[in-house]
């Protein structure tokens, strides 16, 4: 991939208006989108946004998943305040998640399965604050 630099956003399950209205969103604000196919979903996402050092990376374990996902690289704060105002003006995307260094080497369905844990966690303390008031 070209602009290693560039921010980009990786999208992936997204269909119909909304995902027309955040790509219209992401073209506005000058943003690098690439549409991850599920064939996709295996690479590391270092390879997927161009750093360098994953241009060879092979193909990881990993499965297929439906829910929508968006995975931000190279953001600066402005631009991802301005994008996520747009994400929720578009009806909202609830997978979210920031390529770091740690990250980086993993594949788009092991985010997922990683989001989804982080999400279960947080609805279960929600729910254990909620029975304790």
């Amino acid at each position: 991939m070209k602009h290693p630099n560039r921010a980009t956003v990786l999208c992936c399950n997204l269909n119909g208006t909304k995902a027309a209205k955040i790509k219209m969103a992401a073209v506005k604000l000058g943003l690098r989108i690439h549409t991850v196919s599920p064939d996709e979903f295996t690479l590391p996402l270092g390879r997927l946004v161009g750093l360098p050092a994953y241009a060879d990376a092979e193909p990881l374990e990993g499965e297929l998943f439906t829910q929508e996902m968006l995975i931000f690289h190279n953001f600066t704060e402005p631009q991802l305040d301005a994008f996520l105002a747009e994400i929720r003006r578009a009806g909202g995307v609830r997978l979210k998640a920031v390529v770091t260094p740690t990250n980086a080497s993993w594949c788009i369905s092991a985010l997922y399965h990683e989001l989804e844990a982080e999400h279960a966690a947080i609805q279960q303390q929600r729910q254990a604050h909620d029975e304790n008031k």
